[in-house]
């Protein structure tokens, strides 16, 4: 298998590395707006440095297409991707729309092609091992979730939007992997951290379901959990008969370029969904274990939670 990359940046670093670590030759170059940055990231980890998309999608060696750009680029290098023949790995937030996730299920589908979404925190062992014990039975009746993250992250990153957008899109698909979908939401959120006052840099998104099941989901940029562990981010189910976490920042190396940069978990979670997309996905035709209707959910549950902050109270999640 030969996979290449659109958009060259910081994601797609771990995206290659773990490539690395699969195979050497898996790797076959990348296109990026930055002709420069482009030649760069092939100079350090191999590769064409393509000229364009269009050279790059025409080029029969490749089977495989990972679009890490930005969101508002997603939908179009997605369907080019797909049209071309090639298989797609997406890194999230897939779309800008919900629709348009959709929509890609349907292209897809017409070209008999794979598009995955990259929910790397899911693939991660420890998380799908907590979900086989859920579906053994082993805790009992789930009756309540728990995903914390707490990350200072630079203040002048602010914007209205990137912690629900960014952040919240994690939480999110975890949710629907281990429970399914929620029924109705409640958010709420502040800013105590950012430069932008119009950006929340906290937010807590509470999710009901119709057997009473409730779902925490707590994101936040302004604030590091020293506590503890310190476990900045985890996972935790609670059920009648039993309970379980997953944790992260369990193995750290090194200075933290970003925050979570320097999370071995983090990366080995990008190695996991790599192996998947290949082992699985494209050499056994599996279905990916989050997959473009999970996407399109998590994208549906944000947007009742966008118009719960707006409106301050409950709102009912309509699927359809």
């Amino acid at each position: 298998m030969k996979i290449a990359i659109i958009g060259l940046g910081k994601v797609a670093e771990l995206h290659v590395q773990a490539l690395r670590q699969i195979g050497p030759d898996i790797f076959a170059g990348g296109w990026n707006r930055s002709a420069d940055k482009a030649e760069d990231f092939c100079r350090r980890f191999g590769g064409t440095a393509y000229a364009s998309v269009e050279t790059l999608l025409a080029d029969d060696q490749i089977d495989a297409v990972l679009v890490a750009t930005s969101t508002a680029s997603h939908f179009e290098f997605a369907r080019r991707s797909l049209a071309a023949g090639k298989h797609v790995l997406l890194e999230k937030p897939l779309c800008e729309r919900a629709q348009q996730i959709r929509e890609l299920a349907d292209i897809a589908a017409k070209h008999n092609r794979i598009c995955m979404p990259s929910h790397n925190y899911i693939y991660a062992e420890n998380m799908r091992r907590l979900k086989a014990h859920i579906e053994d039975g082993r805790l009992g009746d789930v009756v309540n979730f728990w995903a914390i993250y707490n990350k200072r992250h630079d203040a002048s990153i602010g914007e209205p939007d990137l912690t629900m957008r960014e952040l919240m899109v994690h939480h999110a698909y975890c949710l629907l992997f281990f429970l399914g979908r929620p029924s109705h939401v409640y958010a709420t959120g502040t800013n105590v951290h950012f430069d932008d006052k119009q950006a929340h840099d906290q937010l807590m998104i509470t999710a009901e379901y119709a057997d009473g099941k409730i779902a925490n989901l707590w994101g936040s940029f302004s604030a590091d959990d020293r506590s503890r562990e310190p476990w900045s981010c985890y996972f935790k189910v609670l059920g009648t008969e039993g309970s379980g976490v997953a944790p992260w920042d369990v193995t750290k190396f090194g200075q933290a370029s970003i925050p979570f940069w320097d999370d071995a978990t983090y990366w080995d979670s990008f190695l996991q969904v790599e192996q998947y997309f290949l082992n699985e996905c494209l050499a056994k035709a599996s279905p990916p274990l989050s997959t473009l209707s999970d996407a399109y959910d998590a994208a549906v549950v944000l947007d009742a939670a966008r118009r719960s902050l707006v409106e301050k109270r409950r709102v009912e999640i309509d699927y359809t």
